[in-house]
């Protein structure tokens, strides 16, 4: 459907990832921080807070118009039922086979259905009786993932009954209210959290969000995140423990349904803990409206737990972030990174059997991913993001302690920009159009895990384009380095080619995309025969050991060059460096180190800085290997990212977590330390505003003015990281 301008600038105009969409430059036209005269910045910002305000009264005649008709049931059974008929009346009229019926005994059809693509057409053309404005890509993937709560296969998803098309419309009515809000105070200014018994505000949690922190995906994880509510202070009885020792018994052996029924009779979400792993995710990345978020992360606080995945336990918010609860690490709890790490050079003067690292070891660690995996594929559950970064062993000896963190937020949370760099080479921005959960998609994250542990170096260049990786994806091939590591069985690198092998080159089964796990585990890499196990069991040599240290460092030094672009550059710096830097370019997609650096020179006086991540994208400083486009918008991303977290830790070192604040208490905390260095001790003043360091405290009175209280969006939109013109 062709939508009406109006609607364009409704709907089209925020997508998503969208932080602030238009409205905010009505906050911070005449903040005084743009170029031009005073006239002329008077009159763009007049023009500027017209368009905001028209664009606003659209999105709330929407949202209205959608909340009217999502609590109108009877009409909107009428309408869904009437087109569900006319189209079933029209298919049989030219004797299609599009509907089949629905029989729980295999008898005589007892309800009519149509496949799934009818179905989307059909949601179309209700959203057009209704006069509903859309744009089609973005119902399509709406649909897809409603449809993806209820059909864990395609079969499934071709049986679309009249309820099951009421339920997808009534969730892409959902979502489009959503985006119509999305860019206005209106999107924050409200619950995120629903269907609770407890409150759901972070202060009234109990939680203290301090201590160690890693970059997640979705957001930053806080390990070790300590409880000092004096509600949970008991410690548990001879009898509990006794309960907990029988749970921990039936979870390792794999009986999943003993365990939940021994965690339902003691009440281990009651349990006392003094520490909780916390994921605090950005609002602004939210996939779903609050209803449909808090349904899913209420069930996956119920759900039976999975193998080796930590468990959720609850949610809260504040005026920012989800921060969503997980069970606790132990106080030396490892990433796996680091532990094979560890293993790799403790054969360093120890020739003892028990240590270093094999083949035998990657087989043990991706048979426990794999079994994470077939039972969260079997309930119709991904990850979606499942990396190194994300698996922890709580006891560095046994790899039967793996926690997986970050499981399921792909269904929930967008994908950040700012994700942690080189982490993970499979493509997640991926445009959903298939009614099933995203099953290969952890299938190549497992794949590419098992290459680097195999190889000892990435599946794909780090330095490659997003084109580059998305062609890798769709090719689905991995080139094995013989002269680099010989003893790699021929079994290990065919188990990594038949994960990769693109669905359209794999023979024709039966088997449905929700068990392909099963066939995996099943490979011979898994039941090796007598004369391979010599070859698995031998440690890696030190070229094996050197190319694994590269590729951690290269983790390291790259997170850490862009941090220190992001204290002290703003996104108008960041845009002058890239746009001087694709002329010296030339048409060519990458550039060198040595001619990036003297460019950022310019801009940041760093240097001192930057000679300690020189080696970040490769050896050598003169080889043209960055890409231009992905680091610029990555150095964007981070940035962003940094403005918005030294912003609130304003508010929510003053417990601020209603995103207001008094005007003396904002003077103080932006004249604070920043809590989390990334670069080099600095204020938070000096971070918004890298380049007037010298006149930071009349900055601060401007950016304060004469108001009584600050809001948090009020004062973000003046600085740099929301959509609004950057502050230079």
């Amino acid at each position: 459907m062709a939508i009406t301008a109006a609607a364009a600038g409704v709907l089209g105009g925020r997508q998503p990832g969208d932080a602030f969409g238009g409205y905010g430059a009505s906050l911070g036209g005449g903040s005084g921080y743009g170029g031009g005269g005073p006239g002329g910045a008077a009159r763009a910002g007049l023009a500027v807070a017209a368009g905001a305000s028209e664009a606003r009264s659209g999105s709330l005649a929407l949202v209205r118009k959608i909340r009217i008709t999502l609590v109108n049931h009877a009409h909107m059974d009428l309408v869904v039922n009437e087109a569900f008929q006319a189209t079933l009346g029209e298919k049989l009229q030219q004797a299609d086979d599009t509907f089949i019926g629905l029989s729980s005994s295999g008898g005589a059809p007892t309800e009519p259905a149509a496949d799934y693509d009818t179905s989307i057409a059909l949601v179309c053309s209700i959203l057009e009786r209704m006069q509903i404005p859309y744009v089609e890509r973005s119902v399509k993937a709406w649909a897809a993932q409603a449809c993806s709560t209820f059909a864990h296969s395609r079969d499934k998803a071709n049986i679309m009954t009249a309820a099951r098309v009421r339920f997808v419309v009534q969730w892409v009515l959902r979502c489009l209210s959503e985006l119509a809000i999305r860019g206005m105070p209106d999107f924050f200014d409200r619950a995120f959290l629903e269907g609770f018994d407890h409150g759901t505000q972070i202060s009234e949690s109990g939680i203290q969000l301090s201590g160690a922190v890693a970059h997640g995906v979705y957001g930053n994880i806080w390990l070790h995140a300590k409880d000092k509510s004096t509600l949970k202070s008991a410690q548990p009885s001879p009898r509990a423990n006794a309960f907990v020792a029988s749970a921990a018994r039936a979870f390792r052996e794999g009986r999943t349904r003993e365990f939940a029924t021994q965690s339902s009779l003691l009440g281990l979400r009651e349990f006392p803990k003094s520490e909780y792993v916390v994921c605090s995710i950005s609002k602004t990345l939210c996939k779903l409206p609050p209803d449909l978020m808090s349904r899913r992360i209420r069930f996956l606080i119920e759900m039976d737990p999975i193998p080796y995945v930590l468990p959720l336990r609850d949610a809260y918010e504040d005026y920012e972030h989800i921060h969503l609860v997980y069970d606790s690490l132990s106080p030396n709890a490892l990433c796996i990174i680091d532990k094979v790490f560890e293993d790799m050079h403790s054969t360093e003067g120890d020739e003892s059997e028990d240590r270093g690292f094999s083949e035998r070891t990657v087989q043990q660690i991706i048979w426990r991913l794999l079994t994470a995996t077939k039972e969260a594929h079997s309930r119709g559950l991904v990850h979606g993001a499942l990396r190194m970064g994300c698996c922890y062993l709580n006891g560095a000896e046994s790899l039967d302690t793996l926690q997986i963190l970050e499981f399921g937020l792909a269904d929930l949370f967008e994908t950040p920009a700012a994700t942690p760099p080189a982490a993970l080479l499979t493509p997640l921005e991926t445009e959903r159009t298939d009614p099933v959960p995203q099953y290969r998609r952890d299938l190549q994250c497992i794949a590419e895990i098992t290459y680097l542990l195999l190889m000892s170096q990435p599946i794909a260049s780090l330095n490659s384009t997003a084109e580059e990786l998305a062609q890798r994806s769709r090719r689905g091939t991995a080139c094995f380095d013989f002269a680099a590591r010989r003893s790699t069985t021929e079994n290990a690198k065919a188990f990594v080619v038949d994960i990769l092998r693109p669905t359209a080159f794999k023979k024709a089964s039966k088997i449905q995309a929700c068990h392909e796990v099963a066939v995996h585990m099943n490979h011979r890499w898994f039941y090796p025969d007598p004369g391979s196990v010599g070859a698995m069991t031998e440690l890696y040599d030190m070229v094996m050991m050197r190319r694994y240290d590269t590729w951690r460092n290269t983790l390291r030094l790259r997170t850490n060059f862009f941090k220190i672009l992001a204290d002290h550059m703003s996104l108008y710096r960041i845009a002058q460096l890239w746009d001087t830097l694709t002329v010296l370019a030339d048409g060519n997609p990458k550039v060198s180190w040595s001619t990036m650096v003297p460019e950022i020179f310019k801009h940041c006086p760093v240097l001192h800085l930057l000679q300690k991540v020189n080696k970040a994208f490769g050896e050598s400083e003169d080889a043209a290997v960055i890409p231009i486009r992905e680091t610029h918008r990555s150095m964007e991303a981070w940035r962003r990212k940094r403005v918005r977290e030294v912003i609130w830790q304003v508010f929510s070192r003053a417990k601020a977590y209603n995103g207001t604040m008094s005007a003396e208490a904002c003077a103080d905390g932006l004249t604070s330390k920043v809590l989390h260095v990334w670069s080099r001790p600095l204020r938070v003043i000096d971070v918004l505003l890298p380049t007037l360091a010298g006149e930071s405290s009349r900055r601060v009175t401007e950016l304060i003015g004469l108001c009584k209280t600050v809001g948090f969006l009020e004062l973000l939109t003046r600085m740099d990281a929301s959509d609004v013109a950057p502050a230079r």
